[in-house]
């Protein structure tokens, strides 16, 4: 194993799952994250029909458009 290996850099150790490119926490991706949770656990209630409702449906799709939007309307921005 060479050193490059064993020792990584400042930059690629700091960085961790919910962090930017600098290493720096982002309350985005943790926004995104939770809204992604909250989508996945109405459409399971939805699908199994634990209190089926068509305003569930809709609500699903807002956390969902809530958890990608975001995100990617501020890559755009950054460019």
């Amino acid at each position: 194993m060479n050193e490059s290996q064993a020792n990584p850099s400042p930059s690629i150790a700091s960085k961790r799952f919910l962090s930017d490119d600098q290493g720096n926490p982002s309350s985005m991706r943790l926004m995104s994250l939770l809204a992604l949770v909250v989508a996945a656990i109405l459409a399971t209630a939805q699908v199994f029909e634990w209190g089926a409702d068509s305003d569930k449906t809709e609500l699903v799709l807002y956390f969902l458009l809530a958890a990608f939007a975001p995100k990617a309307i501020q890559k755009f921005a950054e460019k």
